[in-house]
């Protein structure tokens, strides 16, 4: 992701309110574009659609959850070059490997400060940790 235009972020969350906070702080602390989407089907569709520059994914979603997702989005040549960054409440080791086998650059834990979110996604993508 380089500096010479917005970065475009989709946001795949289920909770309207959690998906909300999220792109406010990002477009307000950052100036990142986003774009929403309420579950793992919708995502994959925005996904192919936008072709943003970055995915954070909530991993525990009705329907298809946050591994299948990712797992789609990797398996898909248009998509799988574009880091993704699973938002969890479940942060030991054994989620965060099962998020990391799926095919995640990185996990941040739920809940998360909006403060501080968009250096800790710069932070995650400068050090070349989402690939």
């Amino acid at each position: 992701m380089d500096g010479s235009k917005p970065r475009r972020v989709l946001i795949i969350e289920d909770e309207p309110e959690i998906r909300l906070v999220l792109a406010l702080s990002l477009q307000h602390t950052a100036g990142f574009d986003t774009i929403e989407a309420n579950d793992g089907y919708e995502g994959i569709a925005k996904a192919k659609e936008h072709l943003p520059d970055l995915i954070i994914l909530d991993a525990i979603m009705p329907g298809l959850d946050g591994y299948a997702t990712c797992r789609l989005i990797k398996q898909d040549e248009s998509l799988k070059h574009i880091p993704v960054i699973f938002l969890t409440a479940k942060t030991d080791s054994r989620e965060v490997g099962k998020a990391m086998r799926a095919g995640a650059s990185a996990c941040l834990a739920k809940p998360f400060d909006p403060l501080r979110i968009a250096d800790q996604i710069e932070n995650i993508t400068q050090l070349g940790c989402a690939k």
